[in-house]
């Protein structure tokens, strides 16, 4: 599937950091026919004032909200979707695309710790938010808890399908790390940085001022029900400069054999 995956990913203009999913992955997946829904909330503070050259919005003071319904098919695969909005200065409230995703994990933890999983995914976003509007995205994933630290890193390959990169696979990496300072049964919470990039195609990464670079102080509050995750992140380069996100997690959660959370 994997190797199905990256020939899929053969079908880019540039790609930008993802506005409405500002989210580091992990490699855990819901439990057979499980739902769950999260709330991505995020507010660009400070960003570009004026259309860019492809006729994207400008993206100071828009608030983005998505819903991102998900289900587990069965022990280690998930599927979801995301209906993206956007409430822009006008003031207008945009319908700003949707996304298909399936999200596969292999099944058990390699050395009681490390969970590996691949997530595809699938986009059709208006040119305003998106000038290339149809893309394709298949992202790694790596994570690890060990103890009171967890460490996840995404490599996301990311294309679209059309515009002047059409067919040219592109790197954005993502990656966390966090320190669990309360873990017990049924709660914890957790303060690290989450790191989000776009270095642009393979064949010919951007110049550092056309990269994109964020990095994001968050906090995460996890019960068996209910998540948060809030952040505040800067970005150099070609990101905007200060965006604050939050997501809101409604699902069960997967938890260890001795009742702590697995991951933030």
């Amino acid at each position: 599937m994997l190797l199905c995956g990256l020939a899929a990913l053969s079908a880019s203009s540039a790609r930008a950091q993802d506005r409405f999913e500002i989210q580091v992955y992990d490699s855990e997946t819901a439990g057979p026919w499980v739902p769950g829904l999260e709330l991505h909330l995020n507010y660009v503070f400070s960003g570009t004032t004026l259309p860019s050259a492809d006729g994207a919005e400008p993206t100071s003071n828009v608030f983005h909200l998505t819903f991102e319904p998900h289900l587990g098919l069965g022990e280690w695969a998930e599927l979801g979707a995301y209906l993206q909005t956007a409430l822009t200065p006008g003031p207008d409230y945009d319908y700003a695309g949707v996304k298909l995703r399936v999200k596969l994990r292999y099944p058990e933890k390699l050395f009681g710790m490390l969970g590996l999983a691949v997530n595809f995914e699938v986009s059709d976003v208006p040119a305003v938010f998106e000038p290339n509007v149809w893309g394709l995205e298949m992202r790694l994933i790596a994570d690890l808890r060990w103890r009171l630290l967890y460490f996840s890193l995404n490599a996301i390959i990311g294309m679209d399908l059309q515009g002047a990169l059409a067919g040219q696979p592109q790197l954005s990496p993502a990656a966390k790390a966090s320190v669990f300072y309360w873990d017990h049964p049924g709660l914890a919470c957790a303060a690290g940085l989450e790191y989000y990039g776009a270095l642009g195609p393979f064949k010919d990464f951007y110049g550092a001022s056309e990269q994109f670079h964020s990095l994001y102080g968050v906090l995460d509050f996890m019960s068996d029900y209910v998540d948060l995750n809030i952040g505040l992140g800067y970005g150099w380069g070609a990101a905007d400069p200060w965006v604050g996100k939050a997501i809101l997690g409604f699902h069960p959660r997967a938890t260890a054999p001795d009742g702590t959370i697995a991951a933030p």
